[in-house]
């Protein structure tokens, strides 16, 4: 399949990413006392209430209802209505209001339906637009983040503090339930450091003197700035250390004495595996967030002597692909990436479920939306680094 070029960029014919309000949704979706809103058609909410799903929450979602005759009338009227009743029937602490491309687009000052809002409830609302006009899902996550940091009154906690949050690794990352204690294992087992949920995944943030306040904080995940290997997601033995090592830095603390020693022991558990899998050069596929999908691309060609395919949401620039794959795409997906896996000569594939042929390659769910229910592999860590080259192997075999 022939991809296009527009302005000396490769233009996927099927993107990978979808609109804001994805982006947001996937932030805020499962956060304790903070509920999501969509101002728009009714189609808007009900066609993403699936990332409450990603969550494992009830897909609460509620909206406008916005008709054609509101967006040419005016529907701030329609919002301040609709943003009472949510705060009456639920009382959330903050109310994330999503504007949709057809209301973004009707000149109306929004925020002062949050600011007489605020007034009648005593709560905060987020008014953020979510349409195509602002960017893609994964632009949103940053200017949600800053929103919410805002509104948080949040502030840079001491340097010496021992605790850390990973802000950005979300409820809804696939697999976020088997990943969440093999990400705490590594970093408590790895650094001097105590372990405290990220925004996104779980924290304390309305307890104005729980842990989530006073913790240093690393953006990851979907708020990772893809500066580099070195804070990508800690895949593969090397790739764990490295982040151990990159965390360190980055706030300050340090190894623990055993964490050199802890990387050899995983190391040499590794080298008979790699040496197999060196000999079958394997062909696989990845589809999913770069956070993710870029160290699993480093690990998969790198350690296990793997042919890459990638496609990844948002490339990293400081990242040369041709260091982590063989072949690489950003922002394509669903029955595109499908024919270039295809074309690639794919095995075996990491990714979604809109890349899942049973027919053609062995699948590894990695990457959301997961239609089937499946138990998920975790991926991050020593020991998933180790189950990880078994199961290459049982596809070799």
């Amino acid at each position: 399949m022939q991809q296009v070029e527009l302005d000396g960029r490769v233009t996927a014919l099927e993107p990978m990413n979808g609109c804001g309000l994805l982006g947001a949704l996937k932030c805020v979706a499962g956060m304790e006392g903070v509920l999501p809103m969509i101002h728009g058609p009714v189609s808007c909410s009900s066609g993403h209430r699936l990332a409450m799903l990603y969550a494992g929450v009830e897909p609460l979602l509620p909206t406008t209802c916005v008709e054609q005759t509101q967006v040419v009338l005016g529907c701030a009227d329609r919002l301040a209505d609709a943003m009472q009743k949510a705060y009456d029937k639920y009382h959330p602490e903050i109310l994330v209001v999503l504007l949709t491309c057809a209301t973004a687009m009707t000149g109306e000052d929004y925020r002062l339906v949050a600011n007489e809002y605020a007034k009648a409830t005593a709560k905060q609302a987020l008014i953020l637009d979510g349409s195509a006009l602002a960017g893609d899902e994964v632009d949103i996550c940053p200017r949600l983040y800053a929103a919410l940091g805002e509104a948080l009154e949040l502030k840079a906690a001491p340097r010496d503090s021992r605790l850390l949050a990973l802000d950005g690794f979300a409820k809804t990352d696939y697999g976020f339930a088997e990943n969440l204690p093999a990400l705490k294992a590594l970093i408590e087992g790895g650094l001097e450091a105590q372990w405290t949920p990220g925004l996104f995944a779980g924290s304390d943030v309305f307890d104005l003197g729980g842990q989530y306040r006073q913790a240093q904080k690393m953006k990851v995940s979907l708020l990772w700035d893809r500066g580099g290997m070195d804070t990508a997601a800690p895949v593969g033995v090397r790739g764990s250390y490295r982040f151990l090592k990159a965390v360190a830095r980055a706030c300050g603390l340090r190894l623990r004495p055993q964490a050199e020693e802890t990387r050899r022991a995983y190391e040499d558990q590794l080298l008979s595996l790699a040496r197999e899998l060196r000999a079958a050069a394997l062909p696989v596929a990845i589809e999913g967030a770069a956070w993710y999908a870029y160290p699993l691309a480093d690990y998969l060609k790198n350690d296990l002597g793997c042919r890459v395919l990638l496609s990844v949401d948002r490339a990293a620039d400081a990242i040369r692909w041709q260091d982590v794959c063989d072949e690489f795409y950003e922002d394509t997906g669903r029955f595109e990436l499908v024919e270039l896996m295809r074309d690639f000569g794919a095995k075996l594939v990491f990714g979604s479920s809109n890349v899942q042929q049973d027919s053609s390659w062995d699948y590894i769910p990695f990457y959301q939306p997961v239609w089937r229910v499946v138990n998920p592999m975790p991926l991050l860590g020593y020991d998933a680094a180790i189950a990880l080259a078994r199961r290459l192997l049982e596809a070799v075999s």
